[in-house]
């Protein structure tokens, strides 16, 4: 049996979907499980032994290149194929290069036609985790129900990204250059990217500040090119000594500086996920409404505490953003209560450790 597993979103929902290959493998370890994913993806899945082989579509494909990836799979001759978050140029595909069970969820008009082995889950309306919803496709695929993930559930495995020898001297080489005789490592990461509602500079900043205060404790703020500008706010209110690493490392790289992390800060996005994923402590702060919440989108590492606004959110699935009354409730988790949670879940990490 060979499957083609596709999530060609973004980085924080492929870290999410990482335990459906181990899934497969766990439960038909005789199958041949391939991964589809863009292009920028593609370090988090790259060394993964649960994966046999990965393929890449940005959906901006010229027709001349699409019908190669057409060709190219067809000559694979998948068995079935399974779209984790729906796009209707990845079924178009499986279906025009002869993948004849199709799985993933009916969200879209166009899904109702092109998957054969369609799923109906409603992820809008936020009652589960991503994770479970991966999961629960995947299910559909080796057969077997899942159980209530009310709690955590060790049946199943926690995303883990996989790093090679170099990738770990990285980080190994980071922590021994730059934060020599460092205890606990942190990393603050303030942008989101738009992938959530946004806490104020200044207040990641405060944190930073107090953390870096901790006798043993060296802190960095992280950040990519398109957090240029959160970025830019947020070091304006530094206190001398807090290291900057904007945009300063490859995907690749800054897998390895993460994994010699020990703790992680920062709002939903894929940065956080990937933390936890390599074995940092995490600390994310997440919006209250059902779309953006830590129920459907927070990390799932053992050592991860999701801290939200004590508001009740008028909205039903989408932030109102502007439009509602209690814009920006975000500015309702303080400094306190982030310092307070970060110093907890490094104490976990540290008894874990002993």
């Amino acid at each position: 049996m060979k499957v083609l597993v596709a999530r060609t979103d973004r980085l924080g929902d492929l870290v999410l979907s990482l335990p459906v290959f181990e899934d497969i493998k766990a439960r038909r370890p005789d199958w041949q499980v391939h991964a589809m994913v863009a292009p920028g993806s593609v370090p988090l899945v790259e060394n993964d032994p649960h994966i046999d082989a990965v393929w890449t579509w940005t959906g901006s494909e010229t027709d001349d290149e699409l019908e190669d990836l057409t060709d190219r799979l067809r000559q694979e001759r998948f068995d079935a194929g399974v779209i984790l978050q729906y796009r209707t140029g990845v079924a178009r595909l499986m279906k025009r290069a002869g993948i004849p069970k199709r799985y993933g969820p009916l969200s879209k008009r166009s899904s109702w036609f092109l998957l054969n082995r369609g799923s109906w889950q409603s992820r809008s309306r936020g009652r589960k985790h991503e994770m479970e919803h991966n999961l629960l496709l995947a299910r559909r695929l080796t057969g077997g129900a899942l159980p209530w993930f009310g709690k955590r559930n060790h049946e199943f495995p926690e995303p883990r990204l996989h790093l090679t020898s170099g990738q770990q001297e990285i980080g190994r080489a980071f922590r021994r250059d730059e934060a020599s005789g460092t205890e606990t490592l942190v990393f603050v990461h303030p942008g989101s990217g738009g992938s959530a509602l946004d806490w104020e500079p200044s207040r990641f900043a405060g944190v930073a500040n107090a953390l870096a205060r901790q006798p043993g404790w060296r802190v960095f703020i992280t950040g990519s090119a398109a957090d240029s500008e959160t970025f830019a706010a947020v070091a304006g209110h530094l206190d001398e000594g807090i290291g900057l690493l904007l945009d300063r490392f490859s995907l690749r790289e800054f897998m390895g500086v993460l994994a010699a992390g020990d703790l992680f800060i920062g709002p939903s996005t894929g940065p956080l996920h990937m933390a936890a994923a390599v074995g940092c402590a995490t600390v994310g702060l997440f919006p209250p409404v059902v779309t953006m919440s830590p129920e459907r989108w927070g990390p799932r590492g053992s050592l991860s505490r999701a801290l939200v606004p004590p508001v009740d959110c008028p909205a039903r699935r989408i932030c109102l953003e502007e439009k509602c009354i209690l814009y920006n409730c975000m500015t309702r988790i303080f400094d306190e209560e982030v310092v307070e949670a970060a110093l907890e879940v490094v104490q976990r990490k540290r008894k874990l450790e002993e």
